[in-house]
């Protein structure tokens, strides 16, 4: 079982979905700060801060390049709502430096989050929204997950060794490229397998694992921007558009069609 939406909100750079599946999602991340709550059901995911469990009543968060899953529940379909915002939305609407911005709680179980979630799910999604009221209800429901990093360098210079970032490098720099686990050994130095045990070990998934949800995102950007699904697939990798609708389906739940630009008059 499984029905996704994308919602039209009314701030540049914020994004709605909600979900109703009980799929299991592979190893994936976004861009966005994410945020949301469990309407009904449950699931168990890995995050890059371990497992995790999260029940109806929960709000759950991530933060840009974080890979996580999702495990389903064959015949108990979990229900989830979710606002994603840019680094640049998020800037709007918090003066946490964005270097140290993080969601540090993958499942938060207090009902005032859970509250300030729902109304501004609700605010920024409306048919005639109050612009000013959305406003001050998205910040309030930032201010309940969103804390800032205090670890050395934040969040976002996690250490890495030499072979991985050189791998990160190469899929952010060649991601439409046909690139294999040879080249990233060729690159490093290393074997096939010793590269993809630590590439692993490092990410918490595969390169190609990795590689694929990075051309999934390049994707979604294209697609947003006006590109067509056919000029995406061959521009982004995939051997098609079908190969790109599957892909970008099952590591998202939303089919490609919910980001094409609406036609203009």
């Amino acid at each position: 079982m499984h029905r996704s939406a994308r919602h039209r909100t009314i701030f540049p750079g914020v994004d709605a979905v909600s979900i109703a599946s009980d799929r299991t999602f592979p190893r994936h991340s976004h861009d966005e700060f994410g945020f949301g709550y469990i309407v009904a059901g449950g699931q168990d995911s890995w995050s890059g801060r371990g497992l995790v469990a999260a029940q109806a009543g929960d709000t759950i968060t991530v933060n840009p390049g974080e890979l996580h899953d999702g495990v389903g529940r064959k015949g108990q379909p979990r229900h989830w709502r979710m606002l994603y915002l840019s680094p640049a939305a998020l800037a709007d609407f918090t003066d946490v430096p964005l270097d140290r911005a993080a969601f540090t709680r993958p499942v938060n179980p207090s009902r005032q989050a859970l509250t300030r979630a729902v109304d501004a799910m609700a605010a920024v999604t409306r048919d005639q929204p109050d612009r000013d009221q959305a406003e001050q209800l998205l910040m309030l429901a930032l201010a309940a997950q969103l804390e800032p990093d205090r670890s050395p360098g934040g969040r976002r210079n996690a250490q890495r060794s030499h072979q991985v970032r050189t791998v990160l490098e190469m899929i952010y720099q060649a991601w439409d490229a046909p690139l294999s686990l040879a080249d990233f050994a060729k690159a490093t130095g290393a074997s096939r397998f010793q590269i993809l045990r630590r590439f692993s070990a490092e990410m918490g998934a595969t390169p190609h694992a990795y590689l694929m949800q990075h051309r999934v995102k390049r994707a979604k950007d294209m697609i947003t921007a006006g590109s067509t699904l056919a000029d995406t697939a061959v521009a982004c990798g995939f051997a098609d558009q079908s190969h790109l609708t599957r892909t970008f389906a099952r590591q998202t739940g939303l089919t490609p069609g919910c980001f094409v630009r609406p036609a203009t008059a």
